[in-house]
């Protein structure tokens, strides 16, 4: 998980303060609209003024009320969570699902505004909106996917994932992509529908994952691969025999003039990961001090 639950609240403080605001327009508006003579008045003498002024109540309006359910929802969701079971994920989804609500609300009222009723509007350009639905029906199919990877725990932003021979991490969710940072810091677009639709591995629901080791030795040290195991073996035979360790395998990284590059690889679970490599890294320090003791 990407954010703790307090972030969350904090950025809904922020958007409740907007809310607030588009709230306090709104009745202005409407009390004008509605109670003041001299704005009907003047409102009417402009051609067309009117018009805006219900498609502008209908916009805050309509906005207002996904607002508030967005607001209600979130922190329903945030109270009910405990810290390790929020995914950002939900969030995300009834965000986009706002966005997609507030985009049709205000064709409706772009519609409003040049005197034509939305409704009676959209069923004359029904013939146009069918061809439009088959033209962009792998973008429809990648927005259904996009929310269904939203509301589902199968991703979520901060996992690790390998998609075909790809690797990374979520850094965002949209409706129509997958945005996945990989290990050389490189950021891929990957479609929604490619999500769902082939074998995507996630490392959060794994119980091991693999560990990497590298370290560079002088090549005067002339240490060999069997020696370094020999070496190491023994001192992680509690671990090994109590399998939290699952793999242990050392290997070559390169070899270069002055010095051989070495990697070892151990299958661990991903919550021990930070005792390992401690313990890992004081084992390494201590047999290239022994290994330089013995050259000088």
């Amino acid at each position: 998980m990407l954010q703790s639950k307090s972030v969350f609240r904090l950025a809904e403080i922020k958007k409740f303060r907007i809310f607030i605001i588009k709230l306090m327009i709104y009745l202005s508006l409407f009390l004008l609209n509605n109670i003041s003579d001299a704005f009907i008045e003047w409102t009417s003498a402009k051609v067309g003024l009117d018009n805006i002024i219900t498609a502008l109540l209908f916009l805050l309006g309509a906005n207002i009320l996904i607002s508030l359910a967005r607001i209600i929802t979130a922190r329903i969701y945030l109270r009910k969570q405990s810290e390790e079971h929020l995914h950002p994920n939900f969030l995300l989804g009834i965000s986009w699902i706002s966005n997609i609500l507030n985009s049709v609300v205000f064709i409706s009222a772009l519609i409003m505004a040049f005197g034509l009723r939305p409704v009676e509007f959209l069923t004359s350009l029904t013939i146009v909106a069918a061809a439009i639905a088959i033209i962009s029906k792998d973008y429809i199919t990648n927005t259904i996917n996009g929310l269904i990877i939203m509301f589902t725990d199968q991703f979520s932003l901060g996992d690790t994932i390998k998609i075909n021979d790809q690797k990374g991490i979520i850094k965002d969710i949209t409706l129509m992509n997958t945005v996945l940072k990989r290990d050389d810091g490189l950021t891929m677009m990957i479609p929604n529908n490619l999500m769902l639709g082939t074998h995507v591995i996630n490392y959060r629901f794994t119980d091991r994952k693999d560990v990497e080791f590298l370290f560079e030795v002088p090549i005067e040290f002339q240490m060999g691969l069997k020696e370094i195991k020999e070496k190491i073996e023994p001192k992680l035979s509690k671990r090994l025999k109590s399998k939290e360790i699952s793999k242990f395998i050392v290997g070559l990284n390169g070899v270069f003039r002055e010095k051989i590059a070495f990697k070892i690889i151990v299958g661990i679970a991903p919550e021990r990961e930070p005792e390992i490599r401690e313990e890992f890294d004081e084992i390494l320090l201590e047999l290239l001090y022994e290994k330089q003791g013995k050259l000088l």
